[in-house]
């Protein structure tokens, strides 16, 4: 595969690492945030120990380059397989969920003694996000 770096639309991939961390956002945060704190098993207590042990400016920094990063990544493959349009980012999204971040999720799942709920709270995020960020990738092309 040769990195077309110059056929890239570098904003889309800016826009599709914000997506993936919005989404982020809107899901750990005001639609599951307890449902996924129980689930992981953690008390208010714990929360807010892990809060104080990364500062936010660390966090959300660490997580905006993680996905600017996996968007990069996504970009050069929509690039290189000339892939067009919504519809077909947001598969190639679904896929790379599929063989990578699902199998890698749950080799993580497997060593932790958390509810399989867990598993599938942060396994559709990730689904979500990757075809939002596939979708946007696609259709800037």
């Amino acid at each position: 595969m040769f990195a077309k770096l110059n056929e890239i639309n570098w904003l889309a991939v800016v826009v599709a690492g914000v997506a993936m961390f919005l989404i982020g956002g809107i899901w750990y945060g005001a639609v599951f945030a307890k449902l996924w704190q129980r689930l992981h098993g953690y008390t208010d207590e714990q929360v807010k120990v892990m809060q104080k042990a990364r500062p936010p400016q660390v966090f959300f920094s660490v997580m905006i380059i993680a996905y600017l990063i996996g968007a990069l990544a996504m970009a050069l493959i929509v690039v290189n397989i000339g892939l067009r349009g919504a519809f077909d980012g947001a598969v190639l999204g679904a896929f790379l969920w599929l063989f990578a971040t699902t199998a890698i999720g749950l080799t993580d799942h497997i060593t932790r003694t958390r509810p399989f709920a867990a598993y599938i709270l942060d396994s559709v995020y990730q689904l979500v996000a990757f075809m939002a960020a596939g979708a946007i990738l696609g259709a800037w092309r």
